[in-house]
């Protein structure tokens, strides 16, 4: 039983009120893919390290998990001698996000489209 409703989760034991995905739900990777699908869906690490106030290591483990779960693709490359780090939305990413967003839209009444 769920304490809120006092009813059984539905078989699987995922309640109507969990749908979100776990992989975007996380603050900090909701806040890079907001920030992604807002700015072009494209930026460089240092772009959105500065723009999000993530450090390093913080930012790279979020992206990683991003990346496995196909949301992002990230590209390392050279602009003269330097390493930039570009990471991109995915199709399938975007797909995820607006499916989120929705089921964020079903949970919280009144909250605009």
């Amino acid at each position: 039983m769920t304490p809120a409703s006092g009813k059984t989760p539905p078989a699987g034991g995922v309640s109507p009120f969990s749908p979100l995905s776990p992989l975007i739900h996380g603050r900090v990777r909701l806040l890079i893919l907001c920030y992604l699908m807002t700015h072009a869906e494209s930026a460089t690490f240092t772009e959105l390290r500065a723009a999000l106030g993530l450090t390093d290591g913080t930012l790279s483990v979020h992206l990683s998990r991003l990346a496995e779960g196909g949301v992002v693709a990230i590209e390392k490359r050279f602009v003269g001698k330097r390493p930039q780090t570009v990471v991109k939305v995915t199709v399938a990413g975007r797909r995820s996000f607006r499916q989120y967003v929705q089921e964020l839209r079903a949970l919280v009444p009144g909250l605009a489209e």
